[in-house]
């Protein structure tokens, strides 16, 4: 059953927070308030289990500041999280190194639209190769952007049947790179900005109650049995104006799921409860929607 805003808020924990001010520098800020009390509703309903992490990270590009930081700097695993890393290696390589041995020819452009739109783990796997390995793409990404990727621990190519659960990075780390990549801070930026807003099922915006449809999103998921997480810019516009913030999502469980699609089919509906509750605070921030 579909509820309206308020019920939404109030289930949320979220009427009444826009007057709350945080105590002290460490205090949790009102969103932070209205996620983490969404999510012991979630566990207490059985819709996240005792062996399940969630990590949270929300940025205001309009006001420039963080909005909810929730386990942000603890390393969890990547899954297909890692593929936008991995073309921002070889971007690195192309422009900073050789652009003659590293080209972006049409093929190479085509492959990486396949591994952010399909999620294409053959084609990861092309530019792990050309990329020296796992190895390679950390080294280039530390290397490069030490300020950005911090937590990475890229290790492992993408396994047959796509089971990678070893290579990590923090929702920070997301959030770093995807603030930068908006601010064209970072070689191949623009590319990466339009292949990463082409259309693809996410769950950050689709399937949402309240973020709009007609928002723009550059994003990335990740999915395994035991990783549901979603990293992206939500771009809302109206009277002309744009107003983007980040949202970086990551539910990692200790075993594997014993039934992967309905698993990762609710926990992909938890992550699209809480960026509604990200939207409404956003919105409410901006006086928009």
């Amino acid at each position: 059953m579909l509820l309206t805003k308020r019920q939404f808020l109030s289930r949320s924990g979220m009427l009444g927070l826009g007057a709350t001010l945080p105590l002290s520098a460490h205090a949790a800020t009102p969103l932070e308030q209205a996620i983490n009390e969404r999510v012991q509703q979630l566990r207490a309903e059985g819709r996240l289990a005792s062996d399940e992490r969630t990590a949270w990270l929300v940025h205001d590009l309009v006001a420039n500041r963080p909005l909810a930081q929730i386990n942000a700097n603890t390393p969890l695993q990547c899954a297909s999280l890692v593929k936008p890393f991995v073309i921002q290696a070889y971007l690195l390589t192309h422009f900073v190194k050789d652009a003659a041995l590293y080209p972006m020819s049409e093929r190479v452009q085509n492959e990486m639209r396949g591994m952010v739109v399909s999620s294409n783990n053959e084609f990861t796997n092309h530019l792990f190769k050309r990329l020296g390995g796992p190895e390679g793409v950390q080294w280039m990404l530390k290397k490069q952007a030490p300020q950005i990727f911090r937590n990475i621990q890229i290790v492992e190519n993408i396994p047959a049947q796509g089971r990678t659960y070893r290579n990590r990075a923090s929702v920070a780390d997301y959030d770093r790179f995807l603030r930068a990549m908006w601010a064209n801070q970072l070689p191949g930026a623009q590319f990466l900005k339009q292949i990463m807003s082409i259309p693809n099922p996410d769950r950050i915006r689709s399937k949402t109650q309240f973020v709009p449809q007609t928002a723009t999103v550059y994003d990335k998921t990740g999915s395994t049995a035991m990783l549901c997480g979603n990293f992206g810019i939500i771009e809302c516009k109206t009277n002309g104006r744009s107003y983007p913030y980040t949202i970086s999502a990551v539910i990692e469980k200790g075993t594997a799921a014993g039934n992967y699609s309905s698993w990762i089919t609710s926990r992909s509906n938890v992550i699209r409860e809480i960026s509604d509750i990200v939207y409404l605070h956003f919105a409410a921030n901006h006086q928009i929607g």
